[in-house]
């Protein structure tokens, strides 16, 4: 984590120094470094995925279950990034339009989840 915050704070002060120099790359370069940042969390998801292989075995609860609440999480972080970008850019409406569309994709994906629960209060009340 340390890595990660030092590698944002030198990135920042090359981005700022760029606005001054050349404004013209200071977006490409934020964009490039909020990419390499990115990375670095990626390479945190084998401890991630490992940790969720065993919840599986230990639950026994259907592994679909957990790859869509795996893929949800995806949709938002990917989401929030992408728009969080966009508006880097300047672009506040469009950051805005595809939050509204992460959010939908997100509730169609959590259908299936949500039947489950819905008939597993049925099945308790019977």
């Amino acid at each position: 984590m340390i890595k990660i915050v030092c590698l944002a704070i030198l990135f920042s002060i090359c981005i700022v120094y760029l606005k001054s120099v050349n404004s013209e790359l200071a977006m490409p370069a934020t964009v490039g470094a909020g990419i390499v940042i990115a990375s670095f969390a990626f390479a945190e998801l084998a401890t991630i995925f490992s940790f969720i292989n065993e919840l599986i075995e230990l639950t026994g609860i259907d592994k679909e279950m957990y790859s869509i609440l795996f893929k949800i999480t995806a949709i938002g972080y990917i989401v929030e990034f992408g728009a969080d970008t966009i508006a880097d850019f300047g672009l506040k409406s469009l950051s805005d339009k595809l939050i509204f569309a992460g959010k939908v994709i997100i509730f169609s994906m959590s259908l299936p989840i949500i039947y489950a629960v819905f008939n597993l209060f049925i099945g308790l009340i019977k």
